[in-house]
């Protein structure tokens, strides 16, 4: 059985999928934008040694792009009266920019410690989700039915490069 989510709880649903995600050097909530990011995953990415961090540690800007996938069912009724239903699968990204500042160690002459994510500073969506009871956009008399989260993925990038 096919639950029926409104656009807002499929959000959130989607969105509490990446709550709390953790990598080797840091932790993110993807719902708020904040969390942290620590120096020796940004040093793998982009291949700085520890001098090269410290110079460029103010420049580095960190984006976020997830993509939840849904299966939309419609139905319709022909003009003889036939009821009709198809499946389709819906993708809607989101583009995040974050709000960050460099975490220093003071013990140890300013040393980069990692960045702190302080909150989405630019977010930018592609794709709607249609509700139940909608019309399905591009087919007149099409009523969605529906709306199933199905997966979610998201990649978090420093300066363009995919951070493990």
């Amino acid at each position: 059985m096919k639950k029926i989510l409104s656009g807002l709880t499929a959000g959130a649903l989607a969105m509490s999928l990446f709550i709390g995600s953790a990598f080797a050097g840091g932790t993110i909530d993807y719902s708020n934008g904040q969390g942290f990011v620590g120096k020796g995953d940004v040093q793998s990415v982009l291949g700085y040694n520890n001098a090269q961090l410290q110079q460029n540690a103010e420049n580095l800007k960190f984006t976020y792009e997830s993509v939840d996938t849904y299966e939309i069912t419609v139905e319709w009724t022909t003009g003889e009266g036939t009821k009709g239903e198809k499946t389709h699968t819906v993708e809607h990204t989101r583009n995040s920019t974050f709000s960050s500042d460099v975490d220093y160690d003071t013990r140890k002459a300013k040393q980069v410690t990692g960045f702190n994510l302080i909150g989405f500073d630019n977010v930018s969506t592609k794709g709607n989700v249609p509700k139940y009871g909608d019309e399905f956009p591009g087919n007149s008399g099409h009523t969605v039915k529906s709306v199933e989260h199905v997966s979610s993925t998201g990649t978090l990038y420093v300066n363009g490069k995919v951070i493990q």
